[in-house]
């Protein structure tokens, strides 16, 4: 604002101003155009403010209104706090005098995937924790406490089913063509551990593609050709072993490395 009042031209002439003279150079502090400047600039910023301040409980009062989408649902499962109550009448935790070692590690829900059923009118929330760097399912004590804090924060007639569940196991067999300067058993461990990567860094209920499998293998140094025989899995929830024709979700929303069976042969020209 001053920049402009020093350039105007009208301003300028009445004030017998020269190019180059700065506001804070010709009116002092106490100067009434100073002071009239200051007035102004401050009820620009209180109604900004105020502005905010509406658009905030505007916002604020849609989102109690409108029933929430499913990342909403993710977001508050991540949110939740082992151990600890919610304010009244309230989604949120009360963290005030808490370190932030102790809000993360309040933080058990580690992973988490919101889906909508398509047979039923259903919200599915997959969860998962975390034990020596490895998703794991959370115990029994704490599934009854998220299950408590979901059921008080849902929106009303929502279903919710929660799936906490040991990890998928899955198994595989792959024929192993590899270069024979190289030892069989070398070639066979960084295979192994390819699949590994693989499976381990699949995102939180991502999809498995038998694939990307055969890609994670075909750059292991030594392998001219990896040909892929089977792969299946078994999950808690069915208890029998499922073959995997192309792709695949686990139920859990993760796997566990089961069987690896690995057929090492020489490649030949």
């Amino acid at each position: 604002m001053t920049n402009s009042f020093m350039s105007d031209e009208t301003i300028m002439n009445a004030y017998n101003l020269q190019p180059g003279d700065t506001f804070d150079a010709r009116f002092s502090k106490a100067s009434l155009e100073n002071i009239i400047f200051y007035i102004v600039a401050f009820c620009m910023w209180t109604l900004e403010i105020l502005f905010d301040t509406f658009r905030a409980d505007v916002t604020a009062r849609i989102d109690e209104i409108i029933p929430h989408r499913a990342k909403w649902y993710r977001d508050k499962a991540l949110n939740f706090m082992k151990n600890k109550t919610l304010i009244p009448d309230s989604d949120e935790y009360d963290t005030a005098g808490m370190e932030d070692s102790e809000i993360d590690a309040a933080h058990v829900i580690k992973h988490v995937v919101a889906i909508e059923s398509n047979d039923a009118s259903i919200l599915i929330l997959k969860i998962a924790g975390e034990g020596n760097g490895e998703r794991s399912p959370v115990d029994a004590d704490t599934q009854i406490q998220f299950e408590t804090y979901i059921s008080e924060i849902k929106d009303a007639g929502v279903r919710i089913s929660i799936v906490n569940a040991e990890p998928d196991k899955f198994n595989c067999e792959v024929d192993v063509y590899y270069d024979a300067v190289l030892l069989p058993g070398d070639v066979e461990n960084k295979c192994r551990e390819a699949i590994k990567n693989y499976i381990e860094n699949l995102p939180f209920n991502g999809e498995y593609s038998n694939m990307k499998l055969v890609d994670s293998l075909q750059i292991v140094e030594g392998v001219k050709i990896a040909e892929f025989k089977s792969a299946s899995y078994l999950s808690i929830n069915n208890s029998v072993t499922e073959p995997i024709d192309a792709k695949t979700v686990p139920y859990a929303g993760y796997f566990k490395l089961n069987d690896i069976v690995l057929n090492m042969k020489v490649y030949k020209q």
